[in-house]
């Protein structure tokens, strides 16, 4: 039987006393690569953001590899869960290097110094598909789609086990989305890390989930592989938007 790594456990959310979250239940296996979609407002970025305990909920549990985030160290919790947005985040007056370094270096890690420090930051941009000589650039001389890697390259620093990423590739060109998501789907491949993946884009969340949660109104409305989403779509919702990909291969 597969490993649950990420519970939520009945939990409601509201923001100004506006529900966001629903009574929301689902259960993630270590090693999936979820793909979140709905419209905006539908709670997606809300159950990310719960998961690393960058808000609580209300009611209800979100437990990460068995253990409450409500009652876990945050610090200690953030630091063993990767975490990239679309803006990326990346500090700019520090080099890529740094940047890539942060996590570790905060953390007092004793394989992140000197020449070890720049050997590892060279790896993980190679990982993602960059040159290593990028170590000592700063942010401002990358392109999107660079700083894009930059900041998945950082979220893997700490060697986490679970990935959160907040539509991560909204900003940058078609062609560069493609390329970054194949690299997404890559080090998922390689790795087995257990990704949670919000986006915009149905095809998107098609090609790189290996499973697909569709949300309405902070509820899980369709939780399941790619393919019987789009073979059948629980509600009218879920059918409008695999409707535009009928000619679409899902991973699964």
């Amino acid at each position: 039987m597969a490993e649950t790594i990420i519970q939520f456990d009945h939990v409601c959310k509201s923001f100004d006393e506006h529900p966001v979250l629903r009574d929301f239940s689902l259960s993630i296996e270590k090693g999936t690569f979820l793909t979140v979609i709905g419209r905006s407002g539908c709670g997606k970025t809300t159950a990310l953001r719960l998961v690393n305990g960058l808000i609580s909920a209300d009611s209800g549990r979100v437990l990460v590899q068995g253990r409450d985030v409500a009652e876990t160290d945050p610090v200690a919790l953030r630091r063993g869960i990767g975490y990239t947005i679309q803006n990326v985040g990346l500090f700019p007056h520090m080099t890529v290097e740094k940047n890539i370094a942060y996590v570790p270096t905060i953390s007092k890690s004793p394989f992140w110094k000197g020449e070890e420090r720049r050997r590892r930051a060279a790896e993980l941009l190679e990982s993602v598909g960059l040159e290593p000589g990028l170590v000592s650039r700063y942010p401002r001389e990358l392109s999107g789609g660079q700083r894009q890697r930059v900041g998945i390259a950082r979220a893997l620093a700490a060697q986490p086990e679970i990935l959160l990423m907040d539509e991560p590739f909204g900003a940058v060109d078609e062609i560069t989305r493609r390329q970054l998501q194949d690299e997404i789907l890559r080090l998922h491949q390689e790795r087995g890390i257990t990704i949670l993946f919000v986006t915009h884009d149905i095809e998107e969340a098609l090609k790189l989930g290996t499973r697909v949660l569709v949300m309405e109104e902070g509820k899980a409305t369709q939780f399941g592989p790619p393919s019987m989403v789009m073979a059948s779509p629980a509600t009218p919702f879920v059918a409008q938007l695999v409707r535009r990909s009928r000619d679409f291969a899902p991973r699964l």
